[in-house]
């Protein structure tokens, strides 16, 4: 990873519970994509998140982030000059976007990055404004599939870029939706306490766990559809903490570093 190496590990680190291990497990040029990817995609959901900025400062940023991203070029400068007013509040991650969206990934193809975070930062201004409105599965659906499903479609088209990987599109969608909705059950205390709510009206942690099985089966089927190496290795542990997340709400079991370490030991590739 270059000039970034130890930066973009320790960032890493401190901000993924799920990708952290899956993505220092793939190889070179795609692990610096997919960590560039995740950590502007974490800047973006940090603002989305962010238990202190108003509506109306975190649909200016996510804007203005997603203009810049569509941009024939953007400079250090002018990232800067988007957040300069809420530097003391935002998170490190996002004060870094620019490191992430142009200095981290391969020149040739983060263009393909920029149109799938150009996306979400919009999608995630639309959610800001509906107040992030979630009352029924189709909403669910709707915020899944925005947050989610549509990185699950980008990472296809990195796996076919860097190794000739075709997997199904569908697929990949459910993949994406299952990952989220799990990590939104795990959240759903820390969200409440923020003042926000991702479970369609009257459902409960069963409900959210169940609507994550539902859609095991496609994720399991986008596993399937990877030949073995660190693409399918990197896919099947972030499903196995899926797994483990959704039993440790089940059940009681503990989840925590140590508990996706142990997960990732099954797998062969050394970091």
């Amino acid at each position: 990873m270059g000039m970034f190496d130890t930066y973009v590990i320790e960032t890493l680190k401190g901000t993924s519970r799920t990708f952290f291990l899956p993505i220092m497990r793939l190889d070179g040029e795609l692990r610096d994509t997919v960590a560039a990817y995740y950590l502007a995609n974490r800047a973006l959901d940090q603002i989305e998140d962010h238990p202190a900025l108003s509506a109306d400062s975190k649909i200016r940023l996510l804007r203005g982030a997603s203009r810049l991203l569509q941009q024939e070029a953007f400079t250090r400068e002018e990232t800067d000059l988007l957040f300069r007013p809420h530097q003391a509040e935002l998170e490190p991650v996002t004060r870094a976007f620019y490191d992430w969206a142009v200095q981290l990934p391969p020149h040739d193809v983060a263009p393909r990055l920029w149109d799938s975070l150009a996306a979400l930062a919009d999608r995630m201004a639309d959610w800001v404004q509906e107040d992030f409105r979630i009352d029924d599965e189709a909403d669910l659906d709707r915020y899944t599939f925005a947050v989610a499903s549509s990185i699950g479609i980008t990472l296809s088209d990195l796996w076919n870029r860097h190794a000739g990987i075709v997997t199904p599109m569908p697929e990949a969608v459910a993949f994406g939706r299952t990952v989220q909705a799990a990590n939104i059950a795990w959240n759903h205390t820390d969200d409440l306490r923020r003042g926000v709510d991702f479970y369609p009206q009257g459902w409960s942690t069963d409900d959210m766990c169940a609507y994550v099985r539902k859609h095991l089966p496609g994720a399991d089927g986008y596993i399937r559809s990877l030949p073995a190496g660190p693409i399918r290795d990197f896919c099947s542990l972030t499903l196995d903490i899926c797994r483990a997340t959704l039993t440790a709400m089940e059940e009681g079991t503990p989840m925590d570093r140590s508990t996706i370490t142990g997960l990732a030991e099954k797998y062969s590739t050394v970091l």
